[in-house]
């Protein structure tokens, strides 16, 4: 059973489509990558799936139950994981405060938290820092951690490299691998920049003008010609 299947979505603002019959699934322990440019529909994509959009038609899926169109709350408490472009922890809480947040609202965060620790070390490092006062790249590293101590078995991530220095998207890299490999977490990552999501993804899906428009494995979409095409509008 796939953990997540979304299916022919449809959505968007008032009268505006943004999203176009998307249809999309994540198996148990895979990494799907979303791309496009700036405008594409990725986060009315993710939105949608995660219950803060409501869609027009088109079903959301997970772990073979339907959810579409419940509330983003509900959705939450099932165990899916969303880490946002921007917030996801309150940056006026310690990290530590953010921390045990986190793990009042889960039922595994517990058994999780020193596997959590060792991949996040800011975690221990920076324990007693206002959340305010951590670098851009940092507070993403800890939206990242409380994500995974509330979710279940999927993540989602809007943007997570976005405005990252090089150094600090190398870092996001290694955590992403090492979720998946000692949680078995499905991960679901959207981004206009394709490069993390090609090093990381099991099967890519590029979005433009909210449809789909090509899908495959990242050696499959990784030629020149698509990039220049959906990236560089040449």
């Amino acid at each position: 059973m796939n953990v997540l299947e979304v299916k022919d979505l449809t959505t968007g603002y008032g009268k505006t489509t943004v999203v176009r019959g998307v249809s999309l699934s994540v198996g148990p322990g895979m990494v799907i990558g979303i791309i496009g440019p700036n405008g594409a529909g990725k986060t009315t994509l993710i939105r949608s799936i995660l219950g803060y959009v409501r869609p027009w038609s088109g079903r959301v899926m997970y772990r073979g139950v339907d959810i579409t169109g419940l509330p983003a709350h509900k959705i939450s408490k099932l165990g899916i994981g969303y880490v946002p472009e921007r917030g996801g922890i309150l940056r006026s809480l310690t990290v530590w405060e953010n921390v045990e947040l986190a793990l009042r609202t889960s039922e595994h965060g517990e058994d999780r938290l020193s596997e959590v620790t060792k991949i996040f070390r800011i975690i221990d490092e920076r324990r007693n820092q206002l959340a305010r006062t951590l670098s851009g790249g940092e507070q993403r590293m800890l939206s990242i951690a409380t994500a995974i101590l509330t979710a279940k078995d999927l993540m989602i991530l809007d943007e997570p490299s976005a405005g990252l220095a090089p150094l600090m998207r190398r870092k996001l890299a290694e955590a992403l691998r090492d979720i998946r490999e000692r949680f078995g977490m499905s991960l679901v990552i959207a981004e206009q920049d394709p490069t993390l999501v090609l090093e990381l993804a099991d099967t890519v899906y590029v979005i433009e003008m909210g449809s789909i428009v090509r899908s495959g494995k990242p050696q499959e979409v990784v030629k020149v010609d698509v990039l220049r095409e959906h990236y560089l509008g040449m």
